[in-house]
């Protein structure tokens, strides 16, 4: 073999090597970042096994006061989402008012909750509150190191404060989403620590106190009711016997007489 053939036979060589591994190294990295996303993928989804709802739920509500057709209320657990404490579920809910009642109560108001996709305890909440000639717009975040702590942002009244807290605290709307999770029995009780607007916070206990019967726009359930206690006209909540023990009806006291929301669709 001639020294210029022997020359080209091994360049030809060194090629079909450098060529073999640049597809080794390619493959090495399609099956790692395949087996990153299929790990996603599989944790994703057991985030959403582990509580009765999923990213995309959405619960439409039509708003009665006093019997009277009032305006419309949407729940949703948005999606989930990364940042620096791990996996947080985005539930958002938006009240507004309609018809005739919009003239004398004008209600809108939105919240935001980034709750921890395990304990559902919120990490970040965004409040804005217009009821009538209420306003309130209020952000808070949750951070737990040694101690747990809320930094709390009153934007209507241009305020930030620190607060330390006894325990993890719910806003309202987690609040539903977390006694959802819970094994919901007559009887059993509950105390929470519960974020109150403009940026307090107070403790509520509410029950189990027994079994009714929901009227909603999709039909008649039997539901467990969960009411407050330890005040008069507190809240309750009827929430259906099934695994996913959805909100059926939210009754709330107002200085005008009852809020009801009543479930109309379920998306």
């Amino acid at each position: 073999m001639s020294t210029a053939a022997a020359k080209k036979e091994k360049r030809d060589r060194q090629l079909f090597f450098d060529r073999e591994e640049k597809f080794a190294i390619l493959s090495t990295m399609i099956r790692k970042t395949a087996g990153i996303f299929i790990g996603v993928f599989f944790l994703l989804n057991s985030l959403s096994f582990a509580h009765p709802f999923r990213p995309g739920e959405k619960l439409s509500y039509t708003i009665k006061l006093i019997g009277i057709p009032a305006g419309s209320q949407v729940l949703q657990v948005k999606e989930i989402v990364e940042d620096e404490t791990g996996p947080l579920y985005l539930l958002t809910s938006k009240v507004k008012s309609s018809g005739v009642v919009s003239f004398f109560f004008h209600l809108e108001d939105e919240i935001e909750s980034y709750v921890d996709a395990k304990t559902l305890f919120p990490r970040f909440v965004r409040i804005k509150i217009q009821e009538d000639s209420r306003r309130e717009n209020v952000e808070v975040e949750i951070k737990k190191e040694d101690k747990i702590k809320a930094f709390i942002w009153d934007k209507k009244r241009e305020r930030k404060w620190e607060k330390k807290l006894s325990s993890p605290p719910l806003d309202i709307l987690s609040l539903i989403y977390w006694i959802r999770a819970q094994d919901l029995k007559i009887g059993k009780k509950y105390e929470v620590l519960l974020l109150d607007i403009p940026g307090s916070f107070k403790k509520i206990q509410f029950e189990i106190s027994g079994l009714d019967k929901a009227y909603t726009y999709l039909g008649v359930f039997s539901a467990l009711v969960c009411e407050q206690k330890g005040v008069e006209n507190g809240i309750k909540v009827w929430f259906s016997q099934d695994k996913r023990h959805l909100p059926l009806y939210i009754q709330i006291a107002t200085p005008f007489g009852y809020l009801k929301a009543i479930l109309r669709e379920i998306g």
